[in-house]
């Protein structure tokens, strides 16, 4: 497909342009060009046919200006504005070529892999700047002298506000405006310096000092009580008339100075400021400057303070903290500071446009932040608790060589210190890649030993030289273990398969050119336990660590996918493919909409190994292998394919479809070939209907009018199988390791001794298999495994309801979801065959009333009607009062081979504004009684969140106790943020 727009009205301002990787260098293109220096860029005028080529895009003009950031390595990090203009033309190469003609182009372009230039003649500047550089300049800077305000005022100032004018300084002219501080007029005083020609204006009253027209971001503001200017000539301080550049400007200020540039305040008693060379020095100063993914405010105190360009800084004794307090409890410490503060205001990249904060309505400013020194201390109040030779950082990541500190201790591992550590800061890297963390972890672990590991993680353009979006984590984590696995009833003095074990996993995922996914995974772990005793919410809740590569494409509704795994850990049961092919179409119209196709084939070579023998006899001696679970190995081809005929039918939408997979496996349980015809036919309905009253009122309820919505759906569905589903193994699992490592538990203490040595098993109602097949899972053409299949006749039945209101001021009400009531049933007509004698299975429902904004009342179940089958009910409340706090009371009562009625409750609460607690409990009414209880109180300090709590865990009979501190200034804190109870960073709302 060719895509191509004809000339018109800035036409690229409405189009979505596909990027290209940012790591392709940028390739600048001409016969000649001249250039000139402008602040902290260069500025090329091509005249004579110009062409601006990055990957696969190509920008060919007659006339181009190119402004390029010279504060960044060209070679790496290349940033360039290109305003283009004379029969543009811009293509992109591709599966889906791009083509679009105008006559004028401008964009922001960047690299890491740099800017290169292929110009054979370059001279110097014009005498006059070219009509096409003004004309640039306008689309670039739409508003230079708005890009910053004043923001400063005194209790009795009552001079308005100074306002941008429509007349914008030309670039290499700035524009200098003086306005009173308070009541007391501008009065300057001008007189000659001896022996040169320069002019000096003194100025004994507080102003408020505005330069436009700057390089860079454009705009200084400046306040003082005293100022003294060095200029050449008299000097016009309304603003009508510019000054050149090239004209020095120096000022001296003293007395409660702010100086403003950007986002970034100084504040200081005494100032020198060469606005020319952008350069100055400042005693007893002050900066405050955000920094990205931060929510307060970075701030910089030193004695002297000395600016050697627009965005570098070098302090002598300083320190960095995040509080407002004059001297805090927390802060670094640094003997000589460099500190650089690159601002770039953001603009659109198709559109030029600059990006507006919605909040703010002012200009989004991106900041590159790094702070590199000598001789770092870290205090804590007047105590220097931690010192380290140099110091280097990236202050997107505002912390200081140590990023977590906890002390624990409970029954199963003792006494415990656990930290992790800046592995950048430490080591005095200071040009780390961009994009990337990298952690170390040392912890002491009394009853265990020393564990130590590190972390990795990335998010970047490319993968080191590698184009394409890229992300993962790779982490390693050991320890040399002296002691023994507390898992839980049953599993509470375990021996250690190994006495060195770890954990060591990285998954990364990377976009390729034409739609390619490239995913890639590795888990290696020491043994069986390690997992659920160490990392027991990632055995819990978490993907299984496995180890294989894929590649996938995605083109419109279709997608392939071919991937290789291998098994690394013996004592689970996985999957080894040698390798396979994956084929989805997925709704694919036919004779014009008449029917719907859906197809998913499958081909590949598989090693099914099954999880070995416990090592430890009390595990051994539960241990149950499941039916399925015996090695195999094969071939297997899959394909299914299902044809849809929609039709509607009055307000009803009716489905007849029919739907067949054809499958071979060239190793059964046997070890022999088994070929399956299976096929499902019905027909699914759906059909809306809804009431609206607006006269419904109540004050009490919170309602103001109602609107009732209900979608009635069924589906009827007859499936054949000339195969059982017992006779294969599991090629594609159903459930993850820990869920499997259960089974097999539950399958001996549940039903006790099994009476087929051969091959034990639990009575089939419990068996998945089987209530996958009950849910209706092998009727999906998407389905995740290919082994699940059987014969079933159903009739499905449910509907949705919404009854829903409106709430909120008047003038200003918002729909909401008042109820929320969804239900469902299956009725087998073939009852002893496919539900075990039950007529009726399935039944669920999901509940939920919003009584009011804070107030949520929840009920949900599900329940099968055989004998022993599943019944979970649950009913509770949830109350939300942000930002004091959050409480739950939920009952859950569990009926079938396993039985059980929970009671929880939780809540989080900031008791005042120096404390916040937390509590949790969770109780079976049945035989187990206690199960587990949590509390926390955490102290909001100045400069630190500290939380002391313990624990109760009655299945592993641990009772622990654990003193987390942490700094406020971390740009994520993990103290005081469950149930919507929200700890600000210190500094985030000015002084507390």
């Amino acid at each position: 497909m060719l895509l191509t727009i004809w000339p018109g009205a800035n036409l690229q301002a409405q189009v979505r342009l596909p990027r290209v990787g940012e790591s392709t260098p940028i390739v600048l293109s001409a016969d000649s060009a001249k250039r000139w220096k402008q602040g902290t860029e260069e500025v090329w005028w091509i005249t004579d046919g110009f062409e601006m080529t990055q990957g696969q895009d190509r920008l060919e003009a007659r006339e181009a200006i190119v402004w390029v950031d010279t504060t960044s390595d060209s070679r790496q990090n290349g940033r360039c504005v290109v305003y283009a203009e004379g029969d543009v033309t811009f293509t992109k190469k591709g599966q889906k070529p791009i083509r679009i003609s105008d006559q004028t182009w401008f964009e922001h372009r960047r690299s890491t892999g740099g800017i290169r230039f292929n110009i054979a003649d370059i001279s110097g500047a014009p005498e006059t700047k070219p009509t096409v550089y003004d004309r640039g300049l306008k689309r670039r800077q739409p508003g230079a002298a708005s890009a910053i305000r004043r923001t400063q005022y005194t209790k009795f100032d009552i001079v308005p506000t100074p306002s941008a004018e429509a007349n914008e300084p030309a670039i290499g002219n700035r524009r200098i405006r003086v306005f009173p501080r308070s009541n007391a007029p501008v009065d300057v005083k001008w007189s000659r310096s001896p022996n040169t020609n320069q002019s000096i204006g003194i100025i004994t009253a507080g102003i408020n000092l505005i330069v436009d027209g700057l390089p860079g971001f454009g705009s200084i503001d400046v306040s003082a009580d005293r100022l003294v200017l060095w200029t050449e000539g008299i000097l016009d301080l309304q603003g009508k008339n510019a000054q050149p550049d090239e004209i020095p400007l120096e000022m001296y200020l003293e007395g409660n100075i702010v100086f403003r540039q950007g986002e970034r305040v100084i504040y200081a008693n005494r100032m020198y400021y060469d606005i020319r060379n952008q350069v100055g020095l400042v005693l007893d100063a002050e900066m405050l400057t955000p920094v990205p993914n931060y929510e307060g405010l970075l701030r910089l105190r030193a004695k002297a303070i000395q600016q050697n360009g627009e965005s570098h800084f070098f302090a002598e004794e300083g320190y960095f903290t995040s509080s407002r307090l004059g001297r805090p409890g927390y802060r670094l410490e640094v003997g000589a500071i460099e500190y650089e503060d690159y601002q770039h205001p953001r603009f659109n990249p198709i559109t030029g446009a600059p990006v507006i904060d919605p909040i703010k309505g002012t200009q989004v400013v991106d900041h590159q932040q790094r702070l590199t020194g000598e001789n770092g201390f870290l205090y804590i109040k007047d105590i220097p608790v931690f010192y380290w030779p140099w110091v280097s950082t990236n202050l997107d990541q505002p912390s200081y060589y140590i990023d977590r500190l906890t002390l624990k201790n409970d029954n199963v591992f003792g006494n415990q210190i656990l930290t992790t550590w800046d592995a950048y800061e430490l080591f005095g890297i200071d040009n780390e890649p961009v994009g990337t963390e990298w952690d170390i972890s040392l912890d002491y672990l009394s009853e265990r030993g020393l564990g130590h590991g590190t972390s990795f993680s990335y998010n970047r353009d490319d993968f080191f030289y590698f184009p394409g979006q890229s992300a993962g984590l790779a982490d390693f984590w050991g320890i040399k273990d002296h002691g023994h696995d507390n898992l839980g009833r049953g599993q509470r003095n375990l021996a250690l398969a190994k006495s060195y074990r770890y954990r060591w996993f990285w998954q990364h995922r990377q976009r390729l050119p034409y739609d390619l996914q490239l995913s890639a995974e590795f888990g290696w772990i020491s043994d069986r336990n390690f997992l659920e005793e160490y990392y027991e919410r990632e055995w819990d809740e978490l993907k299984d660590q496995t180890t294989g590569l894929e590649l996938k494409q995605r083109i419109d509704n279709r997608s392939w996918t071919i991937n290789a795994d291998t098994r690394l850990n013996g004592f689970f049961t996985q999957t080894e493919w040698y390798p396979r092919l994956d084929h989805f179409w997925l709704g694919q119209s036919l004779f014009d909409d008449v029917f719907t196709w859906y197809e998913h084939s499958s081909a590949a070579y598989a090693r099914y190994r099954i999880a070995s023998e416990p090592e430890d006899p009390a595990q051994q001696a539960v241990f149950n292998p499941l039916p399925w679970e015996i090695t195999s190995k094969g071939e297997r081809f899959v394909t299914a394919n299902e044809i849809d005929w929609p039709l509607q039918l009055g307000p009803t939408k009716v489905v007849p479809y029919a739907m067949t997979q054809l499958a071979h496996w060239g190793g059964d349980l046997n070890g022999e070939d088994l070929q399956r015809i299976y096929w499902q036919a019905g027909i699914r309905a759906s059909m809306p209907m809804w009431r609206v009253d607006p006269t419904v009122e109540s004050r009490l309820l919170n309602v103001h009018g109602l609107a009732h919505k209900v979608v009635f759906d069924g589906e009827f569905a007859i499936a054949e199988s000339n195969q059982d589903v017992d006779q294969l193994p599991l090629y594609d699992p159903i459930n993850d390791d820990s869920i499997e490592a259960f089974e097999r538990r539950m399958a001996f203490l549940t039903f006790g001794t099994p009476t087929d040595p051969i091959m034990p098993r639990y009575p089939a109602k419990f068996d998945p298999r089987y209530y996958a097949i009950r849910t209706g899972l092998p009727g999906w053409v998407t389905s995740p495994t290919a082994e699940v299949a059987g014969d079933l006749m159903a009739m499905r039945m449910g509907m949705r309801h919404r009854w829903q209101t409106k709430r909120g001021m008047p003038g200003s009400r918002r729909i909401i979801d008042w109820i929320v009531f969804d239900t469902n049933a299956v009725w087998y007509p073939d009852a002893d065959r496919d539900n075990f004698g039950s007529s009726f299975g399935l039944l669920d429902y999901n509940f939920r009333w919003h009584v009011g904004d804070r107030l949520t009342l929840v009920s949900d179940g599900i329940f099968d009607t055989f004998d022993e089958g599943q019944k979970i009910f649950t009913v509770g409340g949830f109350l939300s009062r942000p930002p004091r706090g959050s409480a739950y009371i939920g009952l859950r009562v569990m009926e079938g081979p396993i039985e059980s009625q929970i009671l929880a409750m939780s809540y989080n609460y900031r008791m005042s504004p120096k404390w916040v607690s937390s509590f949790g409990t969770s109780f079976d009414l049945g035989k187990d009684g206690n199960i587990g209880q949590r509390l926390s109180i955490t102290r909001i300090g100045e400069s630190f969140l500290i939380s002391a709590g313990f624990s109760v865990d009655a299945s592993r009979g641990n009772v622990g106790a654990v003193l987390s501190i942490e700094p406020r200034f971390l740009p994520k804190t993990r103290l005081g943020q469950g149930g919507g109870v929200r700890i600000p960073v210190a500094g985030a709302y000015g002084l507390e």
